[in-house]
């Protein structure tokens, strides 16, 4: 009888914020994870969150984001609400002793985010998992799967390529690294296995008269072992979304192919058609993440990028913003990690 219980337990879950990242979260926690219910729903948009409420069933809807977490019938709490509010939301996720999924960035500075992990230190078992899925994404697993076989060797670079096509006009420097680079930041230390020990940031302004905005990124990394990476971050291409990586080993390489479309021959053209979004491009990450998030609630045994993972990617994420203003490389200096952090596939 219980184990028949243990296969019909959901968790009930409360989803913070519900634009076009929260609704997503939504749709793949009600459509693509059995063992998730969502409960409740916090947006400041009432008329969008009752439109969702309404797809999703959920009993409860709240304004106020506190209360949505500390409401007895809500077991975990999803944040996809805009970035200056992840640190302070999660924090009182801790606060509760509700395990919380936030989207990246887990804060807007290394600073806020250590605070994130000195509180869940604190509280002696981790309940936070950052949203960088790229862990999840078939193609990334597939390369980290090769490399770690040792077929190719030892593993002498990383390259990051992230294009965004849509119109993203003036963004600043800090928000372009953060918001955006943050995701290639950790796909570089979880594809390579170890730390960025240093950076070298270089970026194209909109225009000479805004030098704070940044159109085009180019970040240079050093690795503990010596091994280099370059990441291009490129913010309004024109053309679509792409996000690939490579990694080049001693005897060969390793690389994703994000484009998964046909390829047509057709008047004398050979094409294939590019995703307009992240939405489109990481569909099948963002319902793997929520499927192990839930599993893992229910097991007991966190799994997935952690608050450690989200601190250290800040931490790297300010080396490259004070690269970029001041023009020189900036080492990264990481503390010891605490126990709590350590994973089988993760860094030791």
């Amino acid at each position: 009888m219980s184990s028949q219980h243990e296969r019909q337990r959901r968790v009930r879950i409360g989803v913070i914020g519900t634009g076009g990242m929260g609704g997503r979260h939504v749709r793949n926690l009600t459509n693509e994870v059995g063992a998730a219910q969502v409960v409740a729903l916090s947006d400041v948009d009432t008329a969008r969150m009752q439109e969702v409420a309404a797809a999703c069933g959920a009993q409860h809807t709240f304004t106020d984001a506190h209360e949505l977490i500390n409401h007895p019938d809500v077991e975990a709490v999803l944040i996809a609400a805009p970035d200056r509010f992840h640190a302070a939301l999660t924090r009182a996720c801790i606060a509760a002793g509700k395990p919380v999924l936030c989207e990246k960035p887990l804060a807007l500075s290394a600073a806020e985010a250590r605070e994130i992990v000195d509180a869940e230190v604190a509280y002696g078992r981790r309940l936070v998992q950052v949203g960088l899925m790229r862990e999840y994404d078939p193609a990334h697993l597939r390369v980290k799967q090769i490399m770690e076989s040792g077929a190719l060797g030892k593993v002498l670079a990383f390259r990051g390529v992230h294009i965004n096509g849509g119109t993203l006009s003036w963004r600043t420097v800090e928000d372009v690294v953060t918001n955006s680079a943050v995701h290639d930041l950790h796909s570089a230390r979880w594809l390579m296995g170890e730390e960025v020990v240093r950076v070298y940031a270089s970026y194209v302004p909109y225009s000479l008269d805004r030098p704070d905005t940044a159109r085009l990124l180019l970040i240079q990394l050093t690795f503990q072992s010596g091994a280099v990476g370059h990441i291009e971050c490129n913010m309004e291409a024109g053309y679509g979304y792409e996000v690939d990586v490579k990694l080049t080993g001693e005897t060969g390489s390793a690389e994703t192919n994000a484009l998964q479309s046909a390829v047509v021959r057709h008047a004398n053209q050979r094409g294939q058609w590019i995703e307009q979004d992240w939405l489109q491009r990481f569909d099948a990450a963002y319902i793997h993440e929520a499927r192990a998030w839930v599993n893992a609630l229910l097991a007991g045994a966190p799994t997935g990028p952690s608050a450690w993972d989200g601190y250290v990617s800040m931490l790297v994420a300010d080396a490259c913003i004070a690269s970029a203003k001041s023009g020189l490389p900036v080492d990264v200096e990481i503390p010891e990690m605490a126990g709590m952090y350590q994973r089988k596939e993760g860094f030791s």
